[in-house]
């Protein structure tokens, strides 16, 4: 084994699985963030009895264009998308190489076979791919709840910018820590 490497193989998937997740978060962000409003403004209509229609430029002028001023709204909930899509990616990636690296040195074992670089079989990929996935999204669920308050500005007033603690305040107070899991 490699002593000088600065980190070990299974800390590299997690530490490269955070970075992707961070970066990720860059582009999600501004997408979520639109999506979201368009959400809101589809069912504000269907609520008032309006045809529903998504259009993307009456969002960008009543958020964005504010009294003939640039504002860049889209980034709202950045903090907590990097820790969900760093949270997600980081634990994903992680327990996969963890965890496909066990199964390829049992499979050894039991096979006796000393170097067996054999790709591991469709339904195990599966298997495990879709066991990592849950557990990733059971540890990343809760700062998706507080992205998506802070992005649809749920506050009590309209014209505040909904902050982090604001969010998890809101969450934890309609009912505990059971609302930051609830889907």
């Amino acid at each position: 084994a490699n002593q000088s490497a600065l980190l070990d193989e299974n800390s590299s998937a997690l530490v490269a699985g955070l970075f992707s997740g961070f970066s990720t978060a860059c582009i999600s962000t501004p997408a979520d963030w639109f999506k979201i409003q368009a959400q809101m403004s589809l069912s504000k209509n269907i609520n008032e009895k309006q045809p529903t229609r998504y259009d993307i430029s009456s969002i960008v002028r009543r958020h964005i264009m504010k009294d003939g001023k640039f504002h860049a709204p889209f980034f709202n909930g950045m903090t907590p998308n990097l820790a969900r899509e760093g949270v997600f990616t980081m634990v994903y990636l992680g327990m996969y190489d963890r965890i496909s690296n066990a199964v390829k040195v049992r499979r050894r074992h039991d096979n006796g076979v000393v170097d067996d670089d054999q790709p591991l079989d469709m339904g195990t990929v599966v298997f495990i791919s879709s066991f990592t996935g849950a557990c990733a999204w059971l540890c990343n669920y809760p700062f998706d709840a507080v992205k998506t308050v802070m992005q649809a500005g749920l506050s009590s007033t309209q014209n505040e910018r909904v902050t982090l603690r604001c969010a998890i305040q809101s969450i934890y107070n309609s009912g505990g820590w059971r609302r930051f899991f609830r889907g």
